[in-house]
Parts: structure tokens; C-alpha cells; sequence
């Protein structure tokens, strides 16, 4: 009997515990299998997991070390097998993602590094380390080199809809649309192992299995051009190049390709059209990433258009202006347009009402105020009935480039009208005039609304203190209203002061315009405006007035419930954080779009101690951290251990800008635990420090994080990754600190990152990535990263700073920001206290390296 077969044969016979299935209110966020090994005694086999040791032995071991351990699987008899496997029960339905990291002893023989199987016990993809190779054991297809002692990670992608899978290894994509070596309607399981005939050693970890998040909305057009042939013409696309060419670019990467539109001469046109059915009622939601090359001329940045042609939305870039025309109008959208700077347009278009609304990168346009309630444009040809497709690319009469990614028409959501029972605030005695306080009956709709019910607000500025909400219910605040937060102090009372009160984040998030704990089932939609108001004068940081965030309130503090969601509304100028859920479990929010940028820790979403996050088609545009994911020592009420954040997904969203700060971060709350999430398909820019960030300086534990397919544009830095321990002061004086626990599976695949360090003071010097265990010399302990992954990250610096070039010091328990360390002797990587570092195809340039290298290493263990 051949190995595979055998091993397959055993497969079916072992008894395995099944998984637990995940508590989830967004499926796959969490997923059902996230194991990293460290927590099971060596010699021990994890809980739930089968083994069949008739060859041989399976254990966890010490490998690579002590705290970063790893599944051995162990053969040392040519009979019997020696495998490992974990089942999924429920199965796994739609795209799966199971993903391992795996090393052997030898490359000759056998071993079976990844098979996967439905839940009847078939195999629907089986990989194998043989003969020095990786291979596809269906078909025996070679795929890459192996070599021994050396970790891999490989993740496969199932599609059992279709019956075809997709593997990579080391972020590489090494076999696409494979088919299921047979039919399986479901993924059941995962196996390791090495079976009869062989001998060697197959070590496991980070094993990590997940159906992807289906999408919120149905989607018309969703084209992200990442599976079209570059150089070839996109499909569903209808294409006049009489002047140019449209083909699919390798830009941002060869994995985050974008459709490119090339006009050479004047005359002609290089244009694309993207038709699909057309709509006539509701409001429809178009959106588009987009870039020109130039900042010369005029070029359709995104054009939507009726189905016979007719002009819904016109935006342009022209010379150096993003602007919409509506009928002989122009408006300004951004008058300091940059070459080769992409911009997130979002159109909302109300068809009946024939009104457009316009957001770039989370700014609305028409602008809102305190004073106003939300107005809309005018479609620019009135005659247009009907939204029908979409339109880029360069006219008659130009030359130029365009680029454009991640186009989305879909349905507004929330665009309906409100559910079940609805209580009009008006009812109440809501004025909504922009001059009343209209708390008192916002709250009374609440409270009287029945189950499944919905509040309303409607036409207006409804000012307001906190309120309240509460389970099943729908907070609907329609497109042309506002929620204002009022500047009276004394409307926000102290939620820590409540008998049950919401959890402590840190003592820095007390006070609230709408506040939700221990309510489920709740959503917030509408597409309306709600406003924080957070001009207000004492509310801002300045060198005399330094506010802290207790005495500001949130614009959502939403609490220790599940199945929340907030969907289809703007949100404006935060007195102090915007989008707070703490201790949520099953979270969504979606197409929100969060412009607060007053300075003084104006976050824009800060996930908190919450398990089971969807977060897609979101533009956020803040003064401090734009995206932060965040862990806190204790809750207030239970006094009881952090929960950590545990399974998000971010997608298909933009980071407009962070004056102050960063775009995605972890920390610096870091309590708990980071654990299975994944940011992919994000545009970060204009950020002030870093734009992915990871700190671990207060005790958590990290593992697997992935970012993937990421944009990075002008920041000082574009990735930061620390561990050690933070030292803070309480108020008596006294030093605390919690001792550092480990970071472990971070996957930095497909990046891409330019104009970095543009905006550098003068005694800095420009660096790409930075990360660092730490080394405290008082204890002679070493804190280290483990299992991180670069793949086809790519950093260009557009200047270098001219400081001079420096060793950097250990961390000391400050701060960590991203710039801690200014004048690193590389410009590119740096990289310190790390066992387990796999760097592929990935470089750095920079105009002036100042004497200094593209990679520095220091006690880098393991290093490929």
C-alpha cells in the first residue's frame, strides 16, 4: 500500500474529540481552531485532538523552546503510523482557511504535512513534504524546494462549493484552483502525520482552522481584480481603448493587483465600464479605490452612471483636485490631490430622491455641522432614473493614468425602512431643532419600544446627554437626521458610578452620548449623521488645557453584550474615542464611516476585550489610533480577569488618516490576550507614526495575527512590533509592571508601503519596520518574538533623515510608540529578539541609506 493511502486509512480509524463549535454571532470571526501548543504539558497530547501512535509516539515538546512550543509527531518504526488529528463539529461550510506551520527532520521519505478531509472522511487536499519537495499527494504535483529542520507555514484555502483549493507556502501562492482529490461537501477535519514505510520527525504549531465571514451585503459588483491574469483586460468590464490601454496591474503587488487605465495620446479614450443590473428604487451604495498618476489633467476617478449613460455622480480628478460635478457645479472633495496617492470614494445615492452623498477615506461630503441638519447633492443629470454602472478611465482630449481597486455597488444597508414596531421620538416630545435637549424623550422611545422594535429619528438635529439602549432593538437614525451631542457636561453622567457598571477600559472611557451594557441583539443604523460635537473648547487638547479622556464623553460606549451591530451611519467628531464595544461577543460593524480628527485621543474604533469581530467596508479618519484592538486588566463590575480580544476580521476598509497616531494597532492596553485575527484588503494613510502596530507591554498573550494585503501610504514607519514590559506610576507614587508572556504567529503577507518617513522631524532617520523582543539586564531575562513572517513586503522611504546612525537600546518601559527608536544604524529591518523569523521576497529602498544597511538582525534565532 502506497504511504499517502495507508496514512489515509488511518486517518478514518482515529478517535478524535470533535471541536468545540464557536459561540458566534458573525460565523468564522472566531475561528473553531486556533491551537499554538503553549498551554499543554510537554509529553501530552492536546485536549481534542486524536492520535494514532501505532508507529511511534505524539507529544507536545519544548521545541523551539520552553514557552514557544510545538506538537511532535514521531516515527520510529517502518510499521504502523504515527499521525495527529483534529475534527470540526460542526463541519466547515463556504471559503475555508486552515493554516499550519511545519517542519521535519528529513526530506527524504514521507510526511504528511497537511490533509484535509470532509467531514465523510475523504480527502479533499493532501499535502506532503517528499523527496525534498512539497507535493501535492492528489496529484502528485511538485509545488517547492524543502529543506529539513526548517518551519514552513502553509495554509490552504477550500472551497467545497466548487470543489477546488488553493495552497500557499510562506505567504506564496504555490497552487490555484486545484480540484478536491474528491468529492466533499464540507471540511471535517485536519490531519498530520507520517505513515507506514517511513520514519522521521513532523513537528506542528499554530494550527489554525476558520470558515471566512460571508459578506453583510449581496453584493452587485465586487471587484478586487487579485484573480484576473495581469496584463489581460478584466473581466465583466466593457473596454474602449481607441487612445490607450485598460489591463490588470501588478500595483500594489502581484496578490493586490488593481486595474490600470493608460491614456498616451489626446485623442481617443482609455476607458472602462462595469454595467450590471440596474436599480431604480432604494439608495445604492458605490465605492471604489482609486489613484492618478498624474496631477495633471482631467480623469473619470469614479463616474456612475444611469444604464443607458446618463451622469448619476461625476468624481474627477483634475490637475490637482478630487472633485464631484453636479450639473455646472463643482465641488472640492480634496484640493491637494498627490500623484499616485489612492483615495476611497464612497457614493451614496438615494434613486428615488435622485440625492448624492460622497465620502472620501470616512470624510463626508456635503460637510456636516453642529448647526445643520445633513443635506445631500443633486444627481447630475436629472433625467437619470436608474443607476446602472460605473465608469473610470481617461477621455477625449487628456492623457494620463488611472488606477482603481476594490470596486463595491451593493444596497445601502439599514436603507429599509425601520423594523418591527417603531417609536418616532417626536412621539415623545423630541424636538429635533438643534436648540432643545432631547434626551429625556430619545430615552422614553427607548424604554417604551417593544421587542424587535425600532426608534426613530427623523429630519433634524436631535441634541442630546447619554441614552441608553437596551436589548432587541434598533436605533434608526434616518439619513437626514443628526444625533447631536450636547456640550453640557452634566447631561454625561459617570457610567463607573452606575450600580452595574460597564467594564473599567482602563478608567479612561466613563461617560457616553449613546451607551448600551448588557443589552443583546442590538443595531444602530439609518444612515444617518451621529455626532459627538466634540469642537467644544474644553474638550480639546492644547499646550494649556490637556483634558483626560473620563471627562469627554464617547460617541459609543456599547458593553458586555452580544450580537451588536452598527451599520450605515456616520459618525462625527467624538469628544474623545468614537466606536467603543467592550466586552462584546459577536460584533459587526460595517459601512461606517468615522471622521474625528479634534486633537486629544480622538480614536476612531477601539475594540475591547470582545470575541468575534466583523469589521468590513469601514473609512476611518481620527486624530489618534484609527483601529485599535485593545485589552484591559479587570472589568469594574465583576472585578474579573481580562477577557483579550479573541477572532476578528477586518476587510475591505480604509484608514484615511491618523494625525497624531497609527492606523491598525494592538495595545498599548494589553492585558489579556490577542488571539485569531486578520486585517486584509486595507488601505492605510497619511498616518503620523506607524501604520500596523503591535505592543505587547502589559502581560498578554499574542497569537496569530495576519495582515494581508495592506497598502501603507506616508507614515513614519510602516510596521512596529514590541514586547516588554511597561512601568507605569499609580497615584501614590508607587511603580507597577506585569511580567512579559510571548508574541507568537505574526503574518505580514503581501505589504506594500511608500512614502515613508516623509514628514520626519530633523534629529530622526527614516526606518520601514521595527521589531523587538526585550533583553531586561536587572533579571537577565530575554522576552522573545516567535514564528513571524514576512512575505512580498515591499517599504520605500522617501527620505532617510539625517541624524546620525545609533545601536538601539533596550526597551526601558516608556511609552512604546513607533517611533521609540529614531535613529536606527538600517533603514529598512530591523529586527531583535527573535526565534523563528522567515523573510521572503521582501526589500526596502530608501534615496539616502547614510551609511546604513537594509536589514539589521540581533539574537535572531532561526532565521530563514
Amino acid at each position: 500500500m502506497r504511504p499517502l493511502l495507508a496514512a489515509l486509512v488511518m486517518v478514518l480509524s482515529l478517535a478524535v474529540a470533535p471541536a468545540s463549535p464557536a459561540a458566534a454571532a458573525v460565523p468564522g470571526a472566531t475561528p473553531v481552531l486556533g491551537e499554538h501548543f503553549n498551554d499543554t504539558p510537554t509529553g501530552s497530547v492536546p485536549a481534542g485532538w486524536g492520535v494514532d501512535t501505532s508507529g511511534g509516539s505524539v507529544g507536545v515538546q519544548a521545541v523551539p523552546d520552553a514557552v514557544d512550543r510545538s506538537l511532535a509527531i514521531t516515527k520510529t518504526s517502518t510499521t504502523g503510523s504515527a499521525l495527529a488529528e483534529r475534527r470540526f463539529d460542526p463541519p466547515l461550510t463556504g471559503t475555508v482557511h486552515i493554516e499550519a506551520r511545519v517542519r521535519v527532520s528529513q526530506t527524504t521519505g514521507w510526511s504528511n504535512v497537511l490533509y484535509v478531509a470532509g467531514s465523510s472522511g475523504l480527502p479533499a487536499a493532501s499535502i506532503a513534504i517528499r523527496s525534498g519537495q512539497f507535493a501535492d499527494a492528489g496529484t502528485g504535483q511538485n509545488l517547492l524546494p524543502a529543506t529539513a529542520d526548517r518551519w514552513y507555514v502553509v495554509r490552504a484555502v477550500l472551497r467545497p462549493t466548487t470543489a477546488r483549493f488553493d495552497i500557499f507556502i510562506d505567504g506564496r501562492r504555490v497552487l490555484a484552483g486545484a480540484p478536491f482529490r474528491s468529492t466533499a461537501a464540507d471540511i471535517g477535519r485536519v490531519t498530520f502525520g507520517i505513515g507506514p514505510g517511513q520514519t522521521g520527525i513532523l513537528r506542528v504549531d499554530s494550527v489554525t482552522a476558520r470558515s471566512e465571514p460571508p459578506p453583510t451585503v449581496a453584493y452587485q459588483v465586487l471587484d478586487l481584480f487579485d484573480e484576473a491574469a495581469t496584463g489581460a483586460a478584466p473581466p465583466g468590464y466593457e473596454l474602449t481603448t481607441t487612445g490607450g490601454s485598460a489591463l490588470v496591474s501588478p500595483i500594489p503587488s502581484a496578490a493586490d493587483r488593481s486595474l490600470r487605465l493608460v491614456k498616451t495620446t489626446p485623442a481617443g479614450e482609455a476607458k472602462a465600464i462595469r454595467p450590471f443590473p440596474a436599480q431604480t428604487t432604494g439608495t445604492l451604495m458605490v465605492q471604489a479605490t482609486v489613484r492618478t498618476d498624474e496631477t495633471t489633467g482631467v480623469k473619470m476617478a469614479l463616474y456612475a452612471q444611469s444604464a443607458t449613460g446618463r451622469n448619476v455622480a461625476s468624481i474627477q480628478f483634475s490637475n490637482r483636485v478630487l472633485q464631484l460635478v453636479t450639473g455646472s457645479t463643482v465641488h472640492i472633495l480634496e484640493g491637494a490631490v498627490r500623484p499616485s496617492e489612492w483615495y476611497t470614494i464612497r457614493l451614496v445615492l438615494d434613486i428615488p430622491a435622485r440625492a448624492v452623498t460622497v465620502f472620501v477615506d470616512g470624510k463626508r461630503f456635503p460637510a456636516i455641522t453642529p448647526t445643520a441638519a445633513p443635506t445631500h447633492w443633486t444627481f447630475r443629470d436629472p433625467l437619470a432614473t436608474d443607476v446602472g454602472r460605473v465608469v473610470f478611465g481617461v477621455g477625449d482630449g487628456q492623457v494620463g493614468t488611472v488606477h482603481t481597486d476594490k470596486v463595491m455597488v451593493y444596497a445601502e444597508p439599514g436603507s429599509g425602512p425601520p423594523p418591527g414596531t417603531v417609536k418616532n421620538v417626536r412621539d415623545f416630545g423630541a424636538r429635533g431643532d438643534g436648540v432643545t435637549d432631547d434626551t429625556l424623550a430619545i430615552q422614553a422611545a427607548i424604554d417604551s419600544v417593544p421587542p424587535n422594535g425600532s426608534v426613530f429619528l427623523g429630519q433634524g438635529i436631535f441634541v442630546a446627554g447619554t441614552i441608553e439602549l437596551k436589548s432587541d432593538m434598533t436605533l434608526y437614525i434616518d439619513d437626514d437626521a443628526m444625533l447631536l451631542g450636547t456640550h453640557d457636561d452634566s447631561r454625561y453622567p459617570d457610567l463607573g458610578r452606575k450600580p452595574d457598571r460597564p467594564p473599567a477600559v482602563g478608567g479612561l472611557i466613563v461617560r457616553a452620548l449613546i451607551y448600551s451594557h448588557r443589552a443583546d441583539r442590538v443595531v444602530i443604523t439609518g444612515g444617518g449623521v451621529i455626532n459627538g460635537n466634540g469642537g467644544k473648547p474644553s474638550w480639546i487638547w492644547s499646550d494649556t488645557n490637556q483634558p483626560h479622556e473620563s471627562t469627554r464623553p464617547a460617541a459609543l460606549f456599547l458593553t458586555s453584550g452580544s450580537d451588536i451591530t452598527v451599520r450605515g451611519v456616520h459618525v462625527k467628531d467624538a469628544a474623545v474615542w468614537a466606536v467603543v464595544p467592550a466586552e462584546v461577543d459577536g460584533l459587526t460593524i460595517a459601512d461606517v464611516d468615522i471622521d474625528s480628527r479634534y486633537v486629544g485621543h480622538r480614536d476612531g474604533i477601539d475594540v475591547v476585550d470582545s470575541h468575534d469581530v466583523l469589521i468590513e467596508r469601514v473609512n476611518v479618519n481620527t486624530d489618534d489610533d484609527a483601529i485599535c484592538f485593545k485589552s484591559h486588566t479587570t472589568t469594574l463590575a465583576e472585578g474579573s480577569p481580562s477577557r483579550g480580544v479573541d477572532g476578528a476580521l477586518v476587510r475591505l476598509s480604509t484608514v484615511g488618516g491618523s494625525v497624531r497616531a497609527n492606523g491598525v494597532k494592538f495595545g498599548t492596553a494589553s492585558a489579556g490576550a490577542f488571539r485569531n485575527v486578520v486585517v486584509e484588503d486595507v488601505l492605510v494613510k497619511r498616518t503620523n507614526n506607524s501604520g500596523l502596530v503591535v505592543t505587547n507591554v502589559g502581560g498578554a498573550i499574542v497569537h496569530n495575527l495576519t495582515f494581508r494585503r495592506i497598502t501603507i501610504d506616508q507614515a513614519k514607519r510602516a510596521l512596529f512590533v514590541l514586547l516588554g514590559r511597561s512601568i507605569w506610576t499609580d497615584s501614590s507614587g508607587m511603580p507597577h509592571s506585569v511580567e512579559p508572556k510571548w508574541v507568537a504567529g505574526l503574518r505580514f503577507e503581501d505589504v506594500t508601503a511608500t512614502r515613508l518617513a516623509e514628514a520626519l522631524p530633523s534629529n530622526h532617520l527614516g526606518n520601514g519596520s521595527a521589531m523587538s523582543g526585550s533583553f531586561e539586564s536587572a533579571t537577565g531575562v530575554t522576552y522573545r518574538l516567535y514564528d513571524i513572517l514576512l512575505s512580498n513586503v515591499r517599504l520605500s522611504l522617501a527620505k532617510g533623515g539625517n541624524a546620525t546612525p545609533t545601536e538601539p537600546i533596550e526597551y526601558t518601559g516608556n511609552y512604546p510608540e513607533s517611533t521609540y527608536w529614531t535613529t536606527l544604524g538600517v533603514y529598512g529591518f530591523f529586527f531583535r529578539h527573535i526565534t523563528g523569523l522567515t523573510v521572503v521576497n521582501s526589500q526596502a529602498t530608501v534615496p539616502d541609506p547614510n551609511g546604513r544597511v537594509e536589514t539589521m538582525l540581533r539574537d535572531v534565532l532561526e532565521k530563514h
